[in-house]
């Protein structure tokens, strides 16, 4: 007899969507976990940039995932979301309710799809590397935009580690590494998910953003920056790739005052929330919840409800 699959919510959406909060508030209310889907978030000490859940609410709610890697350690769809359906099997084993919550596109794609690794000689690699020698990371953005949109879509445009390596699949298979890295992961299967995608009209999220980014700087995000410079993190860490932290951790270097770089943050924030608004667009069986309507909490909580107590189905994958 074929097990039952392990019933999921999955929280997705732009930044400052509110997904912390919601997610939260479900797994109160169904005795839920819940397992973050943030590539940020995983990082130990970049806590006020990355807006992570606070400890009184990890004391509220169990959470997983967070603070697992230190600065210099890359950080991977594949893995993260291999090590998330593995908390989720332990979260069902407790007859909890697996909640995801997070803004990182392509990992809920590797939750639930699964990535496939793309293996490229040395020899391959060190040629395509060395093509892209002496280029600065915004033009090799710019072209992974125009050679794959999709992949382009879910990177930083100062990820240049990501960046090269999408290009280097793309000039070794000749196909967009959005496509080269899909198939489906038998370790995928076995969950059904209720699939939430939090949206707000444009301009009220614009202003969400900045009026969040500022509240960070005031927290104090700047001498978060200063200690984890201080703390020998170099300005390559992957984890430095996050929002806002390379463009504070130049200020402090060049003894200028971080708040100067409020306004570019603020900006850069919501270029990246249009990317992560078009990423999500692909989750086709997705329900899409308007958080400023009149009820939208609700109305999510009865979704839920109707969505734990429903019929068994085939897993969503």
């Amino acid at each position: 007899m074929t097990a039952s699959p392990i019933r999921c919510v999955a929280v997705m959406g732009a930044t400052a969507t509110g997904k912390t909060e919601l997610g939260i508030s479900i797994a109160l209310a169904v005795g839920g976990e819940v397992v973050s889907m943030d590539s940020r978030q995983v990082y130990r000490g970049f806590d006020i940039g990355t807006a992570k859940v606070t400890a009184s609410d990890r004391a509220r709610v169990a959470h997983h995932l967070i603070d697992t890697l230190e600065p210099t350690d890359a950080s991977t769809a594949g893995r993260h979301a291999a090590l998330a359906r593995r908390a989720a099997r332990d979260i069902a084993a407790r007859g909890g309710v697996p909640v995801f919550v997070g803004g990182t596109g392509l990992y809920f794609r590797a939750l639930f799809r699964g990535l496939a690794p793309v293996a490229i000689p040395r020899d391959a690699q060190e040629r395509i590397r060395a093509g892209f020698a002496g280029r600065d990371t915004r033009s090799l953005y710019d072209e992974l935009a125009r050679r794959d949109p999709e992949r382009a879509h879910a990177l930083s445009p100062n990820d240049r580690v990501r960046i090269t390596r999408a290009l280097e699949i793309i000039e070794h298979t000749g196909t967009p590494a959005s496509r080269a890295l899909e198939r489906r992961d038998p370790d995928a299967g076995g969950f059904m998910y209720l699939k939430l995608i939090l949206t707000m009209p444009r301009a009220v999220l614009r202003e969400r953003i900045e009026a969040r980014t500022r509240a960070l700087f005031d927290a104090g995000w700047p001498a978060e920056v200063a200690r984890l410079l201080d703390a020998g993190v170099p300005l390559d860490a992957p984890a430095m790739n996050s929002l806002g932290y390379r463009e504070i951790a130049g200020a402090l270097r060049a003894r200028v005052d971080p708040r100067t770089r409020v306004d570019r943050v603020v900006t850069e924030t919501r270029q990246y929330a249009k990317r992560q608004e078009t990423f999500f667009r692909s989750e086709g069986d997705a329900v899409r919840i308007d958080v400023t309507a009149p009820g939208a909490e609700a109305g999510v909580h009865r979704l839920v409800r109707e969505f734990l107590a429903g019929p068994a189905r085939s897993a969503s994958q």
